[in-house]
């Protein structure tokens, strides 16, 4: 017969730091979580996490769910660092590295490896869960007839064929078409149009947005999901490395609380990134 009584279970310390109103929370391997930016909202639960590495993929195939291994989280100089030891499915250590930047209301997390062999199409799946109080935008070439610029395409909750990704150009192509996705949880992504940014929204009902975004040369492809849940990921890297070799890659995370044009503010804050050293 199962024990069905409460009983006191150790918790581990928790790791946070203020942004704005919002409380930013790195609870290990499986990324951040924000709090405080809204009303009491039942289904915003602690498993909707972002900012994760989900997946490692390389040699065409899913290598690992790195979120689901143990990993070592300590502080360095005020930043939050996770570490995943080299093990038989990836031969390499893993580190995602989550700090605040304060003035531009953002969180700049890290994520690389140090790679003990060689590996064709080396890839982190970046992972972001959101609930349906968010409505997901993405900045995707206009592929018109006669474009006009980016193309905000916003993804519509619950509909049909919600497995979407957009890559860079035709080298991120074909990394998303060389086999990997029909190994481990396999995807059978529908391909979009080539992205214009690796950008990335999501406007909150109630009062406050996130912008994710990449640089071009760190993110061959972006891709979403807005029907079992709402996610929005970052594939990185897709090239080949070798032993030795350390690849590592900066993401925003930003939060807003006002703007007059949610998508030019997000160009424009994402510009400002670009520039910064």
């Amino acid at each position: 017969m199962n024990d069905t009584s409460f009983r006191l279970e150790e918790q581990p310390s928790l790791i946070q730091a203020s942004l704005g109103r919002a409380k930013v929370t790195v609870p290990g391997p499986r990324g951040l979580r924000l709090t405080g930016l809204n009303s009491f909202h039942l289904d915003e639960g602690p498993d909707f996490l972002w900012l994760n590495i989900y997946r490692v993929m390389a040699d065409a195939r899913e290598l690992e769910v790195t979120r689901d291994r143990t990993a070592t989280v300590s502080l360095q100089n005020g930043a939050v660092e996770v570490r995943w030891p080299a093990c038989e499915a990836v031969d390499g250590e893993l580190f995602a590295r989550y700090r605040i930047d304060e003035t531009a209301s953002a969180v700049d997390v890290t994520f690389g490896a140090d790679v003990n062999r060689d590996y064709r199409g080396f890839e982190l799946y970046i992972a972001n869960y959101f609930t349906p109080y968010y409505a997901p935008q993405y900045a995707i070439q206009d592929n018109s007839t006669h474009p006009d610029g980016i193309f905000w395409y916003r993804k519509k909750w619950f509909s049909d064929d919600e497995n979407e990704s957009w890559a860079r150009d035709a080298a991120g192509e074909a990394v998303f078409q060389d086999g990997r996705w029909q190994t481990g949880h396999a995807i059978n992504w529908r391909r979009g149009p080539l992205y214009a940014h690796p950008l990335m929204i999501q406007e909150h009902r109630y009062g406050h947005a996130t912008l994710l975004m990449a640089r071009p040369e760190d993110c061959f492809g972006i891709s979403g999901l807005n029907s079992y849940h709402n996610s929005q990921y970052f594939h990185l890297f897709g090239r080949d490395v070798t032993a030795g070799e350390c690849v590592a890659a900066t993401v925003r995370l930003v939060i807003l609380t006002k703007w007059d044009d949610l998508r030019q503010e997000a160009l424009a804050r994402y510009n400002t990134w670009l520039a910064s050293p």
